[in-house]
């Protein structure tokens, strides 16, 4: 049994300390290979379907055994070479759009969330969910890593962290700047809402209330609050309210919800896909400077100082600093050169001047991979306030030769 207090002081800890504690939790629980293991022997041709009648056959306690990985024909000892091909080509397998479980987050192509319609797809999708969530569960307890990204609100969920409006903006950025301008209407009503949504599926328009009787009740300026939350409610949660509740079933059988609690969303991230390989060159040659940044470019001291920040970074800060800029740590294929916005069109990483009056923390906006960057006065009150808008102030404030 963990305490909470245990939990408590773990959750204060640097990321390594917290992967350490999650580790030993996980060879704990795993099962000595002479109480029992799990021999999983699949078609390459077939993976998809005969690791998913497998796995649809263990229960919770087969998922703490020895799992052995065999692709029929190829036998051979499986020494950890077999299990992380298996668990690279299975991921692909299930987030393949195709398929139709997954589809590409609003913002981009290299996340993904939950397809809303996948019952369409997929006749049995609440097993496959269930089965996909063991495969995460499975993954975080043998120390694998999952190469596909999931949107920022899905770590969230798996943590049972409250969303907020500002979540919509990684699955549907558009439907999210349409909320931000309804607060700014003085005249509500003259909108002609109603407590409906529009959904789209397969090309074909449905009206789904809001709420009982929604298409008889205005949206006016004292309810507008509840309508936005509805809103935000139906696109985050209930549209994908099975699918997601299989998944995080599925995940809850491997590891137990209060193992991952010590871990925040953007942590539980690079636990689950790994810490991404940041070339800083490549990311200064793709870098454009806006405001008071864009005469000088890097040659800005406040620029300059950001980039020797980042070089002095460690792996896991940089990290966590490319998914505060833009929603996830993974790097295109193509490198820095091929982030996309919101659009699908390449926008490159940006750094926009803002006066400290205005803000004293930098300032992300993910789906245009932008962060505004206060005109600091020094080096050290830049390292001061980045690293605590990161929240890993205590890593942040050790670089070398930063005094």
């Amino acid at each position: 049994k963990i305490s909470t207090d245990e939990i408590e002081v773990m959750s204060s800890k640097p990321f390594r300390e917290k992967v350490k504690w999650f580790r030993g939790k996980c060879m704990e629980a795993k099962l000595r290979y002479e109480d029992g293991h799990v021999h999983i022997k699949v078609r390459r041709e077939h993976l998809l379907d005969d690791s998913f009648g497998v796995f649809n056959k263990l229960n919770s306690k087969d998922l703490h055994k020895y799992f052995k990985f065999e692709f029929q024909g190829e036998e051979g000892q499986d020494a950890g070479g077999v299990a992380r091909e298996w668990f690279e080509l299975i991921a692909e397998k299930c987030f393949n759009v195709n398929i139709g479980l997954f589809e590409y987050s609003g913002v981009d192509n290299i996340c993904y969330q939950i397809n809303p319609s996948s019952y369409l797809a997929q006749d049995r999708d609440d097993e496959y969910f269930r089965f996909f969530g063991r495969i995460i569960g499975k993954a975080l307890f043998e120390s694998q890593t999952i190469k596909a990204h999931l949107t920022q609100p899905y770590y969230k969920h798996i943590l049972g962290w409250p969303i907020s409006i500002e979540d919509i903006e990684h699955v549907n950025p558009e439907y999210f700047g349409n909320m931000r301008r309804l607060q700014e209407i003085d005249d509500i009503e003259s909108l002609y809402l109603d407590f409906t949504t529009t959904i789209e599926v397969f090309g074909e328009k449905q009206i789904v209330p809001l709420k009982p009787n929604g298409e008889e009740i205005d949206v006016t300026k004292r309810n507008l609050q509840e309508y936005i939350q509805l809103s935000m409610k139906h696109i985050m949660i209930d549209r994908i309210r099975y699918q997601l509740s299989q998944m995080l079933n599925g995940i809850y059988e491997v590891i137990p919800e209060i193992w991952l609690s010590i871990f925040d969303y953007r942590e539980l991230e690079l636990l689950m896909c790994g810490l991404p390989m940041i070339d800083v060159v490549s990311w200064k040659e793709n870098t454009i400077y806006l405001g008071n940044y864009e005469k000088k470019g890097e040659k800005h001291k406040v620029v300059r100082w950001f980039w020797e920040v980042i070089e002095a970074a460690s792996p896991i800060q940089r990290a966590r600093f490319l998914q505060f800029c833009t929603g996830s740590s993974r790097v295109p294929i193509q490198g820095f050169g091929g982030l996309q916005g919101y659009d699908g069109n390449v926008r490159l990483f940006s750094i926009q001047s803002i006066d400290k009056k205005d803000s004293v923390f930098p300032r992300a906006h993910t789906c245009f991979n932008r962060v505004d960057l206060p005109e600091y006065s020094s080096r050290q009150e830049l390292v001061q306030f980045m690293g605590q808008t990161l929240n890993i102030h205590e890593d942040f404030m050790n670089f070398k030769g930063m005094e």
